[in-house]
């Protein structure tokens, strides 16, 4: 008797399992949702989901970390974020609204160096440019300029976006007779999705047109007399 039943009980759980599938994670049947995990098997549907170029897909290299998960509602938001950052962009700082340094008299010593000149853009979106110049001086004048370079800064705290820079046309004169400084540079900046562990996908290109002068008293170049 006790056999009967226990064949019978067996036989009703096999019917209800037929009638009621375990549930099986939702990428797994090809229907993606904001909750599906992106992995290696589903990540082209997922991209051609967002509406993205699969083939532009950059695969992780192999020292990627394999637990980073991200699912398809993270993607989607953050790539409603980069689609929010302009096309082109100019950034051009006025001088008036510049604070100089405090000019100090020096000693013939002190008359000639060189002076580091730093600019930040603020573009107020997810990443700004930083920019670095090395200038000499002699005696209250600017006569050259080293170097002129730029590196781009992350701004937002969203682990599944990043920027390069993508090309860069940065340069830096002396200009008013030494009195001025001057800056000009065009750089395409790519903004990136993140798809977790699996690599990164290029969602757009930036190019920010920047301007900026430093005048000899802005620098804190010391006054020689």
């Amino acid at each position: 008797m006790f056999k009967k039943v226990t064949s019978l009980c067996a036989a009703l759980c096999l019917s209800v399992a037929l009638i009621f599938p375990v549930s099986a994670p939702v990428s797994a049947s090809g229907v993606l949702s904001p909750d599906t995990i992106v992995t290696k098997k589903n990540v082209k549907q997922v991209i051609e989901y967002l509406g993205l170029d699969p083939s532009a897909l950059k695969k992780a290299n192999a020292s990627s970390d394999d637990s980073v998960t991200v699912t398809v509602g993270e993607l989607q938001q953050a790539l409603n974020q980069l689609k929010q950052e302009p096309k082109e962009v100019t950034s051009q700082e006025n001088l008036s609204a510049i604070s100089p340094f405090a000019a100090t008299a020096a000693t013939s010593a002190f008359c000639t160096g060189m002076k580091m000149l730093y600019y930040t853009t603020n573009l107020g979106g997810s990443f700004e440019l930083s920019y670095e110049v090395a200038a000499n001086y002699s005696w209250n004048k600017f006569t050259s300029v080293n170097n002129a370079t730029v590196q781009v800064i992350d701004n937002d705290d969203n682990l599944f976006t990043s920027f390069t820079i993508a090309s860069r046309d940065v340069g830096a004169v002396v200009t008013s007779s030494g009195a001025k400084v001057a800056l000009t540079a065009t750089v395409k900046v790519d903004s990136w999705l993140s798809v977790g562990s699996v690599g990164l996908i290029k969602v757009m290109t930036t190019t920010v047109n920047t301007s900026k002068e430093w005048t000899t008293t802005q620098a804190g170049i010391p006054i020689c007399v």
